[in-house]
């Protein structure tokens, strides 16, 4: 009974240690590798984008008549777009009517590639102090195209039309006017925002730097995304000095705003499509170089996934492992104490088999033996009587051992069971300071085994909340708080991958030596996503655009950076005072 209830008892201690063994090794998160793209995030491609939309912008060529209804050899020209299913937006200016000139008809030349030819078109409506001009064409199939209203200074534009002076350089004669060709196109970008045109009209207007000339009145000027955000309308007028000297004023051109188109066009009781988002595009190159990287960083994200998943396996593997070298240790302590069990079982039957047999043979009142001589009274007073052959039936011994193994098993459960709480208790984390703090940092040289050459202390200034350093620094915060950074110098062949805890208080610095080729792919690659800057405002689109690109980086150097460290520096910082 009592190695039933000592293997019950067991048996029960096993199950509990396993089980919680177990569910431990069931609660472990699951990890994952970190997303790559947010599809929020992903560009338009501007080449396609602006080559679409010029395909839209159409030649304007104004043809004056006479009071006798004869053409004048003077022609008006500009350009245009189409704004709405056959509606085209133009300055006021190219169609307006000149004194000498009785009436006028209006054409309109679409681009090459547009699949129409020119065509007469009707003038519909008029804006004198906003300079803007509505043109008419029915049976225009050309897609109209999307106006947006909320451009950023510094914004890159491309204003599109059909320059006089291109038309003079080529030699095109009036009538190859006629004939449909390609759109001119110049780059700038936003430079200022005003209230009032250059005619002091209180009209939204905006400055840009992509040159127009004579000829591109009435184009458009666009956004990368192909959007109108502005109509050309006014270039800075060259001036004549009292001297004689000629004053070319360069780089000031002025479009009027969309939404001072937008009061015009609702004026005309013509709705065009308005775009809601704000642009975000790139050139062709750099999408296909985005290509490239996005394929390295999925690569990369499947082999860390596989990476990962081998990782679970064999940490799986090791907890298994380790159960059944804890079941077995169980077990085989739970067989000796059954042997023992059964060893005293036998000794107490040999010796309570002996015991019963020296007291049958011993003489009693009844037995026809003689009995033994009595001896002297005072002698058996002084005397104990010891029967010869009896002793104790427990054996001590034995019991003592068994207790001794159950506790050995018991301290075993029990640490087994306290080292696997504290592996699997979460760390408390380290609490980041608040605000900017200046840190100085000492190299701690019991913990760098490979320092770096003449390492010295360091000072830097650490902002936890937006995990920036010195103010233009970016890191990326991991899951546990430490935020880390991966930097790569073009002229040698080293990488490094820097690391601070949550706190500021630990720097850790890994350099990692590549071979040339390596070497160059990963600064190729690491450069196509930019300079990794602190964002200016925290939780705006820059800030989050910045958090996917050192995502990015993260996943791209991980590819890179497979063979262990050649040097690798640890620093324990402090808060200090900041150097006047």
């Amino acid at each position: 009974m009592i190695a039933l209830a000592l293997v019950l008892c067991l048996g029960v201690t096993i199950g509990v240690g396993l089980n919680h063994r177990a569910a431990a090794d069931d609660a472990k998160p699951a990890a994952s590798a970190a997303p790559i793209v947010n599809p929020d995030l992903q560009p338009v491609n501007s080449t396609k984008a602006l080559s679409a939309a010029e395909q839209s912008v159409v030649r304007v060529l104004v043809v004056y008549r006479g009071y006798g209804g004869t053409p004048l050899d003077s022609v008006g020209m500009g350009s245009g777009f189409v704004v709405a299913p056959g509606y085209v937006i133009t300055n006021y200016h190219v169609v307006e009517v000149p004194a000498e000139a009785s009436s006028a008809d209006v054409y309109i030349v679409p681009h090459k590639d547009a699949g129409a030819g020119y065509q007469r078109v009707e003038l519909v409506k008029t804006w004198t102090e906003g300079d803007l001009a509505l043109l008419k064409a029915d049976g225009l199939k050309i897609p109209p195209l999307k106006l947006f209203a909320k451009p950023n200074k510094n914004e890159r534009v491309v204003s599109m039309g059909y320059p006089d002076a291109t038309d003079h350089l080529l030699n095109r004669s009036g009538t190859q006017l006629l004939e449909p060709s390609d759109a001119y196109v110049t780059q700038g970008s936003i430079a200022l925002f005003a209230s009032t045109n250059p005619d002091g009209s209180r009209i939204d207007t905006l400055f840009h730097t992509a040159p127009i000339n004579h000829g591109n009145s009435g184009g458009p000027l666009l956004n990368e995304c192909g959007q109108v955000v502005g109509v050309n309308t006014w270039t800075a007028p060259s001036t004549m000095s009292a001297g004689g000297d000629l004053d070319i004023a360069t780089g000031q051109y002025v479009a009027t705003r969309v939404t001072a188109l937008q009061t015009f066009l609702a004026s005309a009781a013509v709705t065009p499509t308005m775009a809601s988002k704000p642009c975000y595009a790139k050139s062709e190159d750099e999408i296909v170089k985005d290509d490239a990287l996005t394929n390295a960083l999925a690569a990369a994200a499947e082999a860390q996934a596989a990476r990962i998943e081998e990782q679970r396996k064999a940490e799986a593997d090791r907890a298994a492992l380790e159960r059944w070298q804890l079941g077995t240790l169980v077990l085989l302590s739970v067989l000796v104490l059954i042997l023992i069990g059964l060893i005293i079982r036998r000794e107490m039957r040999h010796r309570h088999e002996i015991h019963m047999k020296e007291r049958d043979v011993a003489p009693t009142a009844f037995s026809n033996e003689t009995a033994p001589k009595a001896k002297p009274a005072h002698n058996m007073l002084d005397k104990k009587v010891k029967v010869p052959g009896v002793k104790h039936p427990i054996p001590w011994g034995w019991i003592a051992l068994g207790l001794i193994i159950i506790a050995a098993v018991a301290f075993l459960l029990i640490k087994d069971r306290d080292t696997a709480r504290r592996l699997t208790a979460p760390l408390a984390a380290a609490t980041a300071p608040a605000g900017v703090v200046h840190m100085a940092c000492t190299v701690d040289s019991a913990a760098s085994p490979n320092p770096i050459a003449a390492a010295g202390p360091i000072e830097f200034d650490f902002d936890a909340q937006n995990a920036c350093v010195s103010g233009k620094t970016a890191y990326e915060r991991q899951s546990d708080g430490t935020l880390v950074r991966f930097a790569v110098n073009e002229g040698t062949q080293m990488a490094a991958r820097l690391e601070l805890s949550a706190d500021g208080q630990l720097f850790k610095r890994s350099e990692f030596r590549l071979e040339p080729d390596l070497h160059k792919e990963y600064v190729t690659q690491r450069n196509a996503l930019g300079d990794l800057r602190c964002a200016a405002r925290p939780g705006s689109g820059a800030a989050t655009a910045l958090n996917q690109n050192l995502v990015k980086v993260r996943l791209l150097s991980q590819t890179y950076l497979t063979m262990p460290p050649e040097t690798q520096t640890v620093w324990r910082c402090r808060k200090a005072d900041a150097k006047s």
